[in-house]
């Protein structure tokens, strides 16, 4: 009748314990939030300001103009409810060598708590900044044609890219990339959705990055600014989308010269940002880290208290880099293992994340050849590459509470039942996108 199948040999003295590896969820999210959380769907408040204080210059005798603050007030839900419930037979108690069995086995429940947030919480990586991603671009040049246009909407904007003469609605064949020299479908697919485009004319200007939130067909995707705003300061005046008369404020002017709309211009061409997962290895991990840190400078980002999230794969590279041997001995290894964190490097805490704890994406469609767009280009499924996080510990913010722990006596058995409920929900506020920057890449 007992519950536990096998008691084993009575002269036992222990239950033998399961490991897993720490928790890394607590060290690289903040919990900034106000509220309380009393059930399931409770949403908490996360309070932002938008915009920098402008300094002006102070004139005698005149008087100071007054300065509005824009806040902005997320809302967190505490979206997921996790629980446990099992029984044990009353007969275990008869063996004093199992006396620990409902500690073991709740420790256990905690640990696999702990591995199922860590997924939840790293998949927030997809939230980033979509300026902020590092990987393989795919790049499709413009023509003496229209190749793609811009339209604006109340929230956003639409781009739709037009292939050659003679294409067809919906349809766009493949191209060659001239980043890696391999063959990508050019349009729009539902793995581009989170991601981010932008247009370009290498002999003008490009326009900043765009986040698709939607894709209509394979030649029209809906797209928002990186934070999601319509407007503000740094938008040009009855415009919804920044950087309309061009500019990506790095390598062309920020706003353009004024004298040329991206909504209106031809010949334009269309990229996608990390579009491909790039390969990982010993020999290319130090300058792929060091370009997730110069996204975070880029963005201002407090250089205390970044975090870098990696499978263990990953670390293993990290550990037989070659910039790091053997003068980097002391910072890969020094340190005590705490919620996931196995070494310092390049300036990041670094952390393990076992198992299927780091989310993954699919890449762009590959082709075998390049097709014309007004034909049908034969496509193979993207390969799958990990979105390996770098974060400063504001960028997502964790909510969490035990909502029940309790043992009853279960009805009609001699056992006991342990059961708990578990509420938790993460965000990334708006503005706090470009807080994060994510390695889209595979080994």
């Amino acid at each position: 009748m007992a519950n536990l199948t096998n008691f084993g040999e009575q002269f036992a003295s222990k239950v033998l314990e399961k490991t897993y590896a720490s928790a890394v969820s607590p060290a690289i999210t903040n919990s900034d939030y106000e509220g309380e959380i009393k059930k399931p769907g409770d949403r908490v408040n996360i309070l932002s300001f938008l915009n920098d204080i402008r300094l002006s210059d102070y004139v005698v005798g005149t008087d100071m103009a007054s300065e509005t603050i824009v806040d902005a007030e997320d809302q967190l839900i505490v979206e997921k409810r996790k629980y446990y419930n099992f029984a044990l037979d009353r007969l275990e108690e008869v063996f004093t060598y199992g006396g620990d069995i409902p500690d073991n086995l709740l420790e256990n429940q905690s640990k696999v708590l702990e591995r199922e947030i860590d997924a939840y919480v790293l998949a927030k990586a997809g939230d980033t900044a979509v300026q902020n991603w590092v990987g393989t671009n795919l790049v499709v040049v413009g023509s003496g044609q229209t190749m793609a246009s811009i339209t604006t909407t109340a929230t956003g904007g639409t781009i739709t890219v037009n292939a050659n003469n003679g294409s067809y609605e919906s349809q766009i064949g493949a191209v060659e990339n001239p980043v890696d020299g391999l063959v990508y479908f050019a349009g729009f697919e539902a793995a581009d959705i989170g991601k981010g485009v932008r247009l370009r004319s290498t002999a003008t200007f490009v326009s900043p990055w765009y986040k698709i939130t939607a894709v209509t067909s394979s030649t029209v995707a809906t797209i928002t600014e990186w934070d999601g705003a319509a407007s503000g300061s740094d938008f040009e005046e009855g415009y919804t989308l920044r950087g309309t008369f061009g500019g990506d404020g790095r390598y062309f002017p920020k706003y353009g010269d004024g004298n040329a709309s991206l909504l209106t211009m031809s010949s334009l061409g269309w990229e996608f940002n990390a579009a491909i997962a790039t390969a990982v290895s010993a020999a290319s991990i130090y300058d792929q880290t060091t370009l997730l840190s110069e996204k975070l400078n880029d963005a201002e980002v407090s250089d205390v208290d970044r975090h870098l999230t990696v499978p263990p794969a990953i670390l293993t590279q990290l550990r037989q880099c070659a910039e790091l041997q053997p003068t980097g001995i002391a910072e890969i290894y020094s340190g005590m293992v705490l919620n996931g964190r196995v070494m310092r490097f390049g300036g990041f805490d670094v952390h393990q994340a076992a198992g299927v704890r780091v989310s993954t994406r699919v890449g762009k469609s590959t082709a075998a050849t390049a097709a014309a767009p007004s034909a049908d280009a034969v496509l193979t499924a993207g390969s799958i590459g990990y979105q390996i996080l770098a974060n400063h510990s504001g960028m997502i913010t964790f909510a969490e509470k035990w909502s029940e722990s309790r043992v009853v006596d279960a009805e009609n058995q001699f056992s006991k039942k342990y059961q708990g409920l578990f509420l938790y929900g993460a965000l990334v506020p708006a503005y706090r996108r470009k807080y994060g920057a994510v390695l889209f890449g595979n080994f």
